[in-house]
């Protein structure tokens, strides 16, 4: 008896960006190593640290927050800076990422991203050489 034929596949989708849009506050307290406290008062001194906040209350964090916090941090524990010294050297600066690329911290998630996309198009490569090679076969 023959074998039943396999169902076609859909075509593959294109991989949307790797990566969460939104954090909650004790996640971002976690990646980032400052308490969640710390990270309410910082809301009051920066301007630029707005993180969204839903029906309930809860804070939500974009990357372009936790970005921020990053380089807050560093500036207040790393270099020294006093808040007010640590607000100007912000706003002196006109992206969050040229900050942290300047004083050269790496931000994790960005190269999570980037190598997470790539395993997934090298797997979408890979599937698709064992389906045409089955198909090849048959």
């Amino acid at each position: 008896m023959p074998a039943a034929p396999k169902p076609e596949r859909a075509p593959a989708k294109r991989a949307k960006p790797v990566g969460r849009l939104y954090w909650s506050i004790s996640e971002v307290a976690k990646l980032t190593g400052v308490k969640a406290h710390v990270l309410r008062y910082w809301e009051t001194e920066f301007p630029t640290l707005k993180p969204r906040k839903g029906n309930s209350g809860k804070r939500t964090y974009r990357e372009r927050d936790v970005e921020l916090v990053i380089a807050i941090k560093h500036l207040l524990y790393d270099k020294k800076y006093t808040i007010k010294g640590a607000r100007q050297r912000l706003a002196e600066t006109r992206k969050v990422r040229d900050l942290l690329d300047q004083l050269e911290i790496p931000f994790p998630r960005a190269n999570q991203r980037q190598l997470i996309q790539e395993i997934r198009e090298e797997l979408e490569d890979l599937r698709d050489r064992l389906a045409a090679l089955e198909a090849s076969e048959a």
